[in-house]
């Protein structure tokens, strides 16, 4: 997409801050990114289709843009103080909603490269020919959706649902990765407790994913209101869209991704048996290397018990060569035994 900026008046001052961007896309024309004004909404034709994006929520960006939309003031409420949880209201000339995304953050545990995510509160509305969104701070998912289009493109001609649909579906994806990632972390956790012995130190590791599956999993689950609202029969605004068969086909995948988390809460828990495994063979291990060094202690002690009867026998009176003798006994019958024993797999 090409960005053209437009200065406007200072009455809009607001609205031209650094995080307010409105993209237009236009079937016919060029897409761009435009100054937003009263007069680019009034403009706004079948074929083109008016997307504001708003990463913040601050009162003095928002404001102007309730007055622009004509939007309820129900609407502004919600879209400066998220709720924990999702809605899905109707307004009549538009409907809004709120989704949970996800935005990576660093990583600063002893396990770098294992991903982290905040919780990011999106709300959509949801207008005749313009959307808008609205959140805090950047979300990758959004910014690649727009990146993608290198060159002009028909979005214009698609119905504000069906974009909406487009920009669920990314966001449902997002969560994907985030599961591909934790599968991942978990392949390098089973592969470390299958070529070295199991160590207390992987645990934690484990614990942290099961903490962030079930996390993912909450997540996910609060959406239900969201897809399965999206799809029923009585939200006009999607069954007369050109839309309608994509937010099926997002509520059977929102059921895969639920799938998706269940299936990794699966993984966890047999990585988890993994790890007990490989610890009670390091204990067997353990065990079986202490009962070879009682046995050969037990050898030491009765033929040391033996050479201590008090019997008035010659060899008593060997002396120093007799000590040794037993010394160099014990030692051969130490290392034969021990031959022995890791031949036959004892210790």
């Amino acid at each position: 997409m090409r960005h053209d900026q437009h200065n406007v008046g200072e009455d809009h001052e607001s609205t031209r801050s650094a995080s307010v961007h409105a993209y237009l896309y236009d079937a016919d024309g060029h897409d761009r990114e435009v100054a937003l004004d009263g007069l680019c909404i009034r403009d706004l034709g079948e074929r083109n289709l008016l997307w504001v994006d708003v990463g913040t929520r601050d009162r003095q960006v928002l404001e102007p843009l309730v007055g622009l939309f004509d939007l309820k003031r129900d609407s502004l409420r919600e879209l400066l103080h998220p709720q924990d949880d999702l809605y899905l209201d109707n307004y009549g000339e538009y409907f809004q909603f709120d989704v949970v995304a996800l935005s990576p953050v660093g990583e600063s545990g002893h396990e770098a490269w294992l991903p982290r995510h905040r919780a990011v509160h999106l709300e959509f509305l949801v207008g005749p020919r313009w959307i808008m969104t609205v959140h805090d701070g950047d979300l990758p998912f959004l910014r690649a959706f727009r990146e993608q289009d290198k060159g002009e493109t028909l979005i214009g001609a698609l119905s504000p649902p069906a974009l909406v649909a487009s920009l669920l579906d990314w966001h449902l994806t997002a969560y994907f990765d985030a599961l591909t990632a934790l599968e991942a972390f978990l392949d390098h956790l089973d592969e470390t407790m299958l070529t070295r012995a199991a160590k207390r130190s992987l645990l934690p590791g484990v614990v942290e994913v099961r903490r962030r599956v079930s996390r993912l999993r909450r997540l996910l689950a609060s959406h239900r209101l969201v897809f399965y609202g999206l799809s029923r029969p009585d939200f006009a605004h999607v069954v007369e869209s050109d839309a309608s068969s994509h937010y099926r086909s997002l509520e059977r995948r929102f059921e895969r991704a639920v799938d998706a988390v269940d299936h990794a809460r699966d993984l966890v828990n047999g990585s988890f048996d993994l790890l007990t495994t490989r610890t009670a063979e390091a204990t067997n291990d353990l065990v079986r290397r202490l009962t070879f060094v009682t046995l050969l202690l037990g050898v030491f002690s009765a033929i040391a018990g033996i050479f201590g009867m008090n019997f008035e026998i010659p060899y008593w009176h060997w002396g120093a060569e007799g000590f040794w003798g037993v010394i160099s006994a014990l030692v051969s019958v130490s290392i034969g035994v021990t031959v022995v024993a890791r031949r036959r797999n004892w210790i």
